[in-house]
């Protein structure tokens, strides 16, 4: 599901603040973009996600920022500058090298000068990075409200559907009864043929055509969506695997039914399940 959110946490030398967007996707991806000083802490952070979020593309940014009272400027390390000047004397005596140690080149060396590092306050940063969350949870249960309703109206419509299917598959398989029989009166009429066997064929056949087992396995897998939307654990992937069953099932009809009718009805539930399909890859 989708959403985005903000938010800030203040410590007592500075700010933490942070944005998070979520998009659609059928497995979870999680993108943080953090401070350097807070590297340390990545992984445990991406735990956290884990644990509040189930699917979805999720890009974290979190940012560290120190007020001004909190500023120091940059300090000299002494002891390096003394272990320079202390080196080049040295060299100088050692080897009767020749040439003067420079402020240019004390400047220049490493570690002389000392900038104090700018870490963010692990209080500070799980402060934010739990308040982001919480926060874009809020929006994606929002919108997941909308997609539930969508959902339930998509739903309706397939069990209406279904159901006219049902009330006339019985006129259906009589109207294949009187035809059957009419071509096997013509057929021993005309010859000598085996009437058990024939009967036997005959009730094959209508096994074959008979779609009763899969409008009614049908309805018990649009009865376990309902239930399952109704419920509060984590239903994405039940959903899938429910409309998995409900395409098979409906295919089932469709291959079974020689009938225009149930064929118009069952292009109007395939419709309505690929619906219910793209709305269910947004649910966790």
């Amino acid at each position: 599901m989708t959403g985005f959110s903000k938010a800030e946490t203040e410590a007592p030398n500075g700010k933490c603040s942070g944005e998070a967007r979520s998009l659609n996707s059928r497995y979870l991806e999680v993108s943080l973009k953090l401070p350097k000083s807070a590297s340390p802490y990545e992984q445990r952070l991406r735990e956290l996600v884990k644990k509040q979020v189930k699917r979805g593309r999720l890009d974290v940014t979190v940012k560290w920022e120190r007020t001004e009272e909190s500023l120091t400027l940059p300090t000299l390390n002494e002891e390096a500058i003394r272990w320079y000047i202390d080196v080049a004397r040295h060299l100088k005596e050692t080897y009767g090298l020749q040439g003067d140690l420079t402020l240019d080149n004390i400047l220049n060396a490493k570690d002389i000068i000392v900038y104090e590092e700018n870490s963010v306050p692990e209080s500070a940063l799980y402060g934010c990075f739990d308040l982001l969350l919480t926060k874009l949870n809020e929006e994606r249960e929002r919108e997941g409200d909308l997609i539930k309703q969508d959902l339930f109206a998509h739903l309706e419509k397939l069990v209406a559907t279904l159901s006219e299917v049902e009330q006339r598959w019985p006129s259906v398989i009589k109207k294949h009864e009187e035809t059957l029989r009419e071509k096997v009166t013509k057929v021993t009429q005309a010859s000598s043929i085996d009437e058990s066997r024939l009967l036997q064929e005959i009730a094959i056949y209508m096994e074959r055509v008979d779609i009763a087992e899969e409008i009614s396995r049908l309805k018990g897998h649009l009865a376990h969506f309902r239930q399952t939307l109704d419920g509060a654990d984590e239903m994405g992937r039940k959903l899938d695997f429910t409309i998995q069953e409900m395409v098979r099932e409906t295919n089932t009809i469709g291959s079974k039914s020689n009938d225009l009718y149930i064929s118009e009805r069952v292009i109007q539930i395939k419709v309505e399940i690929e619906k219910m399909r793209e709305q269910v890859q947004n649910v966790e």
